[in-house]
């Protein structure tokens, strides 16, 4: 449980400081760089520690390029959108992954989604809509702009899911080694993102335009991102149903509140309690639900 919180923590970061470094480097380039990065450094550890599992099996192949482009939409449409919507917005839309997780792990897993689940999840939403209505206004970033951005981040959350489920099914199901799957996803999505960089970032001599602070904050989530909380999702993903992470997914509005207030001084308000009390109701529901299902499963 403690990891979950850990991992919703580091991506509250990934949106209050995204809002940062889209302001020196371009979207696609930022991906190229940090996410290759830290694929190469899994694949690196696999040969050198797993030589012997070092392999792509063939029945994998159009999952692992899948998986690769939900890389690319999850991280940099996800930086796209920052461009235009606060990251407290950013951080509303990815409430929107329970919902998602739901149907797709009840379409592809089978898994069970009962009464208690779906109630949990009501009042999980419920619980946030005072934290969402706080931060109802829109910036003044032309309407168009604006209706794109949150499209752009609901895809990202829409490719964030299916990277778990697709992360899934290739360690559990296809008996694909850990770090090799997470390996050739990040390595492959972050070169995607050097190609859409190429065709549509401008390039003199790179797409940055204050490289210091971008290179402080690439640093940053490089450790804290690409390191840390990639493969700690595809861990979380093969001990817990995949519903169950996304659900904790609800948190991340808090812990976004939380870094805005201490890192740039914004307010919290008493709405943010009265979110906090509901949704650490529905989640202890929830993870008990769960747990309950499971014990059932043992036993049977």
């Amino acid at each position: 449980m403690l990891l979950l919180f850990i991992f919703y923590a580091i991506m509250a970061g990934v949106y209050t400081f995204g809002k940062q470094v889209v302001l020196y480097a371009s979207p696609f380039f930022l991906t190229g760089v940090r996410i290759t990065f830290g694929g190469l450094c899994f694949l690196a550890y696999q040969f050198f520690a797993h030589r012997k599992q070092f392999s792509i099996k063939k029945d994998c192949y159009w999952l692992l390029a899948f998986y690769a482009v939900g890389v690319l939409l999850m991280d940099s449409f996800r930086l796209l959108s920052l461009q235009y919507i606060p990251s407290a917005h950013g951080a509303i839309i990815a409430t929107t992954a329970p919902f998602i997780a739901a149907v797709l792990s009840w379409w592809w897993f089978r898994e069970n989604f009962n009464f208690k689940k779906a109630a949990a999840l009501v009042i999980g939403v419920v619980g946030v809509l005072p934290l969402l209505l706080s931060h109802a206004s829109l910036p003044e970033e032309g309407y168009f702009n604006v209706v794109m951005a949150y499209l752009m981040m609901l895809t990202s959350t829409f490719g964030f899911v299916v990277c778990g489920l697709l992360s899934k099914t290739l360690i559990q199901k296809r008996g694909m080694p850990f770090f090799m799957t997470v390996g050739i996803a990040m390595t492959f999505g972050g070169l995607l993102g050097f190609l859409f960089s190429f065709i549509f970032e401008p390039w003199n001599p790179l797409p940055v335009t204050d490289a210091w602070p971008a290179f402080k904050l690439i640093l940053l989530f490089i450790a804290a991102h690409s390191l840390i909380a990639y493969p700690l999702y595809n861990y979380l993903v093969q001990k817990y149903p995949l519903t169950f992470v996304a659900f904790a997914q609800l948190t991340v509005p808090f812990f976004t509140a939380l870094f805005s207030k201490v890192f740039f001084g914004e307010a919290i308000g008493s709405l943010f309690f009265v979110s906090l009390i509901v949704l650490s109701g529905a989640f202890t529901l929830f993870y008990h639900e769960e747990f309950s299902t499971r014990l059932e499963r043992r036993s049977g």
